[in-house]
């Protein structure tokens, strides 16, 4: 795990859990292949510091997961996931001739990949090692076989807190400029979470507290459209994981106020309109 990205192995260990619900949101039975007891331990330390972290992640995945099927049963066969560590999608949502592409350090690619190949688990996909903004989406595209004029899905998960803002925009002007009919979708902080200006001091200490042990959030939007608009894309779908909640777990409350400022999102090109492969 010390050179890997760690996030990866606490982010497949929110998932897993999942697993075992009565009524699973989703079901990930590849994950397991990453996981042991210290990646369990590790996790459950994080989850009592950071409770809402998990939940979090187990909607996002659950949205992820149905708006990815959807396109697959519409016909795309092009998928790309920026930064996609541990991701199993590749091995439990396919389809006849379905690639995806992969986009991640080599260290993460490598173990995944063996890993995948140890357990006999089989996945069309195409690994693309490096850093989708410093080597340039496009460039690593372009390393491997795929087509820029078959429709897309592109899939950005757990990313871009953590980027800084003029880089998200260059990625999106990447796909938005190069690959003629696509739909993108990823999920996002309010900026009033990143300024600390949501007027709830539970959300500021989580920051503080999430901050102090991991890496900083530099990056939110408070209105997709408006950047959607900059960028002359259209916003498709746009929840809040507040909204996932209320649809998903409908019995349950919610465990923080960070729910009502944490973000889903699926845009498309405005231009091109969509063949009816995607």
């Amino acid at each position: 795990m010390n050179n890997l990205t760690g996030t990866a192995f606490i982010v497949a260990e929110f998932r897993a859990e999942e697993n075992e619900a009565t009524h699973p949101l989703y079901t990930d039975n590849v994950v397991k292949i990453w996981l042991n007891e210290e990646t369990q331990t590790i996790a459950s330390a994080i989850a009592q510091n950071s409770p809402a972290a998990k939940e979090m992640v187990k909607l996002r995945t659950k949205y992820f997961d149905d708006v990815l099927s959807n396109q697959v049963l519409g016909g795309c066969k092009q998928i790309v996931i920026l930064g996609s560590g541990l991701d199993t999608r590749a091995a439990r949502i396919n389809g006849e001739k379905v690639t995806y592409f992969e986009i991640d350090d080599p260290a993460t690619l490598q173990l995944k990949e063996q890993t995948l190949t140890a357990n006999k688990v089989t996945a069309n996909i195409r690994y693309l090692p490096g850093d989708y903004v410093k080597d340039g989406l496009i460039s690593l595209l372009k390393q491997s076989e795929f087509n820029f004029d078959r429709p897309t899905y592109f899939l950005w998960e757990g990313n871009t807190t953590l980027i800084a803002k003029q880089d998200i925009i260059f990625v999106l002007e990447q796909i938005r400029d190069n690959i003629n009919t696509f739909r993108l979708s990823f999920d996002y902080m309010s900026d009033q979470v990143i300024s600390r200006t949501t007027g709830y001091q539970d959300i500021n200490d989580y920051i503080d507290k999430y901050e102090s042990m991991y890496a900083p959030w530099i990056t939110g939007f408070d209105k997709i459209a408006s950047l959607a608009d900059e960028l002359n894309l259209k916003v498709i779908e746009n929840f809040s994981t507040a909204d996932l909640h209320a649809q998903y777990r409908p019995l349950r409350s919610l465990e923080s106020n960070l729910f009502k400022f944490y973000f889903v999102c699926t845009l498309q090109n405005s231009v091109a309109s969509l063949s009816p492969e995607i």
